[in-house]
């Protein structure tokens, strides 16, 4: 059976996958075969296995295969759904795309002129993540929204609560599916996100809470209210 591990970016996904791995042994896969894990060397560190079979096959195996998503639901399979203050989310998924963009490219004279004139490359990324949604995953409070109100079973689990308490969270949300197999924890070993930054810093980049305090101005904290104000008041998140 198919499990899914879903969540909108920098959301917390891969630090579940991790904690899975560390407290029940369990290998988790990802829709997109997350190579950049290899690129990087965590794979082993997240418990990343690459998917093999088709997704009816694994639906009708008896294996249970907890598989990461970003994407908006589109089926009935039981979901772990992993948020994140959508502020803290968008400013790490903004980061991220322009770490990965500086790796990727050499800057022509003309982005070198637009930044002696004041432009700020993230503060535009980071704004048309606030506005716009992106086709296979929604805005933050789309993928928010969808993922809660399936009919399927989700379970919600909060990024800021699992960095105070991994071992109660992740416990709770693997009982409260009521999976077919028994599956019991086997260790208690949790790596701290300073060791996962220290082992890449771009993609583990700070998995903080309120980051987003010194990483998001006024006028987009307000943008962003705008968007996603009612997501962010039914989880509780508040000004």
């Amino acid at each position: 059976m198919i499990v899914w591990l879903a969540s909108y970016p920098r959301s917390g996904n891969t630090f579940f996958r991790i904690l899975l791995k560390q407290i029940y042994g369990i290998k988790t896969y990802s829709i997109y075969n997350d190579p950049l894990l290899n690129k990087l060397d965590v794979s082993d560190i997240v418990g990343h296995n690459n998917i093999h079979l088709r997704f009816p096959e694994m639906k009708a195996s008896e294996q249970i295969f907890f598989v990461k998503t970003h994407h908006l639901p589109s089926d009935n399979y039981p979901a772990i759904y992993i948020v994140r203050d959508g502020r803290d989310s968008l400013v790490s998924y903004a980061h991220f795309i322009l770490s990965f963009r500086h790796n990727l490219r050499q800057d022509s004279w003309r982005v070198k002129i637009k930044r002696l004139l004041g432009w700020n490359e993230y503060n535009e990324i980071l704004k048309k993540l606030i506005i716009f949604p992106e086709q296979d995953y929604g805005s933050w409070s789309q993928n928010v929204n969808q993922w809660m109100h399936r009919e399927d079973l989700t379970f919600l689990v909060k990024f800021e609560d699992l960095l105070n308490n991994p071992f109660e969270q992740i416990t709770k949300a693997v009982t409260t599916l009521k999976l077919p197999r028994n599956i019991s924890p086997q260790n208690n070993s949790i790596p701290s996100f300073e060791e996962l930054h220290t082992k890449s810093p771009n993609f583990f980049r700070k998995g903080k809470i309120n980051s987003w305090q010194q990483e998001m101005s006024p006028p987009l904290e307000n943008l962003f209210w705008k968007y996603h104000g009612d997501a962010m008041h039914k989880l509780g998140y508040s000004l």
